[in-house]
């Protein structure tokens, strides 16, 4: 009775193991939707976006005239001012790689958030469960003088098809089949519920940094944060803001605090650098009339989500480093439909 009781209980934690491997986006682990929180193609910067398909099988697929490995990608670059959507699709071969530069391969838009996606290559309007898809971006000024890099946030499509030559589409089989990525636990992987900036240089003369946030809240609403600010002594500061699809600026937009930490000066040894972490919170959507956006129960209110990147400089020289933000938790239900969103998601 005993042994049988263990392996109900051994059964029932593997089951809520993978369950909970599945409630938020991968890190550095492949995937079927890649998000980028920042691609930059303004003037004297650039980005330099790579996508790679693990896939190598070359097993051909008598019903798709394609081989296993065979994959394209939807690259839809969401413009940070307007939302505007410019869309590419590029086709990736068993084991394939690409590198574009983002100002060539969209030339339309200066910076904004990039999501790609895995679809059908016999019907690009599918989206499929194919989780062999990793990526990078380099930030660069111009003459590709790399700067900084990050690794995007990685998202699982949920699917369970044993032919590799059928693949399963997470909208179609397990969501809606409207032809969008749900992030909602059914579909896709689902957004983080907070994001980190695990540490910071207190901003000085010499220390600078940029903060970048994308919500897939939609250009009709405005997506209210909350930040934490901590000192290397323990101590908090609360700031909460609002923005409309993207943002990008220093720390010290968001709160004086960071230039004035007030900690311990000499942890580092050096007696003038201090540093700091932070937390950022989705919190309310905020619709054109100043409404919080509510769930389709009308009596719940709906967060916003969000991703980001975080980037540190040394004044007057080309040293930079950055990556994307740190996170926990999950946020369900959020929808992505490119240029008009319609948020659905609520407090866990």
């Amino acid at each position: 009775m005993k042994k049988a009781l263990s392996l109900v209980m051994l059964a029932v934690m593997v089951l809520a193991a993978s369950h909970v491997a599945m409630a938020q986006p991968a890190h550095l682990q492949p995937g079927s939707v890649l998000v980028f929180p920042l691609y930059d193609s303004s003037p004297g910067a650039g980005t330099v976006v790579c996508v790679t398909n693990l896939n190598d099988s070359t097993i051909y697929c008598d019903e798709t005239d394609y081989r296993e490995g065979d994959i394209f990608v939807h690259y839809q670059y969401i413009d940070g001012e307007t939302w505007n959507e410019f869309d590419r699709y590029e086709y990736l071969t068993p084991g394939d790689t690409l590198c574009v530069l983002a100002d060539l391969h969209n030339p339309e838009q200066d910076k904004g958030f990039l999501v790609v996606s895995a679809v059908d290559p016999s019907d690009l309007d599918r989206l499929v469960d194919f989780d062999y898809l990793i990526g990078s971006t380099i930030v660069v000024q111009s003459g590709l003088n790399f700067l900084w890099s990050y690794t995007p946030y990685s998202f699982r499509g949920i699917g369970d098809s044993a032919d590799a030559c059928d693949l399963d589409s997470p909208d179609a089989d397990n969501g809606d089949d409207d032809g969008a990525i749900d992030w909602d636990g059914n579909e896709y992987d689902v957004f983080p519920r907070e994001l980190f900036i695990d540490s910071f240089f207190q901003e000085t003369a010499a220390f600078t940094n940029q903060l970048t946030l994308m919500t897939t809240a939609g250009r009709d609403y405005e997506a209210e944060i909350r930040y934490l600010f901590w000192n290397n002594i323990e101590e908090k500061f609360s700031r909460s803001d609002r923005i409309t699809c993207w943002w990008q600026g220093a720390l010290s937009e968001i709160s004086a605090i960071v230039a004035n930490l007030g900690g311990d000066d000499n942890e580092l040894g050096q007696g003038v650098i201090e540093t700091g972490w932070a937390s950022i919170t989705g919190d309310r959507i905020i619709d054109g009339a100043g409404n919080p956006v509510l769930m389709d129960d009308d009596s719940t209110q709906a967060i916003a989500p969000l991703l980001g990147v975080f980037a540190q400089f040394i004044t007057a020289s080309d040293f930079a480093a950055g990556h994307a933000l740190h996170y926990r938790g999950t946020v369900d239900g959020i929808e992505f439909l490119g240029g008009d969103l319609d948020p659905q998601t609520s407090l866990p």
